[in-house]
């Protein structure tokens, strides 16, 4: 499965989350499912370039009193 970081990660309408959208997976067996994704150096990089530009576009988080 390969999934540019443009559609992987996405910033909410609100601005105020960050959504992380994978690609479907067909699952036949019932129960649990344990999902395990390796990464290697680059694709760290680029998730990490990925959501510091997201970050960047959000609103500030709520002043806190």
């Amino acid at each position: 499965m390969h999934q540019q970081q443009e559609e992987m990660w996405t910033l909410s309408g609100d601005r105020r989350t960050v959504c992380l959208s994978l690609p479907s997976v067909t699952v036949t067996k019932p129960g649990p499912v344990t999902i395990r994704v390796n990464l290697d150096a680059q694709a760290i990089d680029a998730i990490l370039t990925r959501l510091t530009r997201l970050r960047v576009q959000m609103l500030p988080p709520p002043q806190k009193n």
